[in-house]
């Protein structure tokens, strides 16, 4: 539904987009993440329509979004990080403003509105003016004008920013209310909310893709599989003579604030994926596995991992290879 391929943007020196290429498949929600100054805004800038790239091609189910810009704003719906709101309308007024702006007539309108009020959770507020609702229902109007033409993709520009964490929640459940009517691109700072709702991730380092694909694909990219940290009914010298068995694993004993009497924690690292073979030299020594799970804070971790700590040093791709120097002056090319 979209394809984005050796896409770059250049203001004067700056170069926002470096090379650029990913892909979102129909009914998917795709995360864009990535330090402040990465790219995620620009990207949607051009696939909204509002930039032309400097080299470099974007389609939208198909469609050039240089050549054939008219036809792909059709197509898809835009939320800005700040909703473009007019406060003195209504709800119910504001997005009947908006379809129209998209082409539909006063009754295209009027039948789709009650199902575009329903999937955003508006209805109680359909007839308040915008500058009476709060940060997390201005949201979901912006995501409502988003969607009211229907259209085949949608981009959602910082969806959480600003919100409470009830808000989050509610905002979370209204895009993933969206699949898979729709193909939904959205940029996010917060990781928890990209692994939570997307079915696919794009990881951004000044302009370019560090890294694409599932959470797990992600973390297949280190040369290291994620320790583990298993929680035990057991005492401690037991469960490490267990795991021990285990070729080539480091195993230790991992303290944590909340244990418990009777139980444990150990840690096992491991080149490769061991959780299977974990748990079957648990049941057969019969140690009591409570819990298993990777060691660290997910998301989070791993983005430090590939893209590095905020000092942002010059990094090396996900196989490790040296990364290129962005120093060099190369010419712009002109937008096709």
């Amino acid at each position: 539904m979209i394809q984005v391929d050796r896409l770059e943007k250049s203001y004067g020196p700056l170069r926002a987009l470096d090379d650029l290429s990913f892909q979102a498949r129909p009914g998917e929600i795709l995360g864009l993440v990535g330090k402040n100054g990465a790219g995620k805004t620009t990207v949607l800038k051009i696939l909204s329509g509002q930039l032309l790239p400097s080299a470099g091609h974007a389609r939208v189910d198909g469609l050039d979004v240089v050549s054939e810009g008219l036809a792909v704003r059709r197509r898809i719906g835009y939320l800005p990080e700040s909703p473009p709101l007019y406060p003195e309308m209504t709800v119910t007024g504001y997005l009947l403003f908006c379809a129209g702006l998209r082409g539909l007539t006063r009754a295209q309108a009027a039948a789709r509105l009650p199902a575009v009020l329903g999937l955003t959770g508006l209805e109680s507020v359909a007839s308040t003016s915008l500058r009476h609702l709060s940060r997390g229902f201005q949201q979901r109007v912006g995501i409502a004008q988003a969607i009211v033409h229907d259209p085949a993709v949608v981009l959602l520009d910082e969806p959480m920013a600003g919100l409470d964490p009830l808000q989050i929640v509610q905002t979370r459940e209204l895009i993933r209310g969206l699949k898979p009517r729709h193909t939904v691109v959205f940029s996010s700072h917060i990781l928890g909310e990209i692994a939570s709702l997307c079915d696919r991730i794009v990881l951004m380092e000044q302009g370019r893709v560090r890294a694409e694909g599932t959470e797990e694909e992600l973390w297949s990219l280190r040369t290291r599989a994620r320790p583990l940290l298993l929680r035990l009914r057991a005492e401690g010298d037991d469960a490490l003579k267990v795991l021990r068995k285990l070729k080539g694993a480091e195993v230790t004993l991992a303290p944590q604030g909340h244990a418990v009497a009777g139980e444990v924690w150990v840690r096992v690292a491991h080149l490769e994926d061991v959780r299977e073979r974990v748990s079957r030299l648990c049941v057969e020594a019969g140690l009591g596995l409570l819990e298993q799970r990777f060691e660290g804070e997910g998301l989070e971790e791993l983005f430090v991992q590939l893209v590095g700590d905020a000092a942002g040093g010059a990094l090396g791709d996900a196989s490790g290879k040296p990364g290129r120097d962005r120093s060099a002056k190369r010419p712009v090319r002109e937008a096709p």
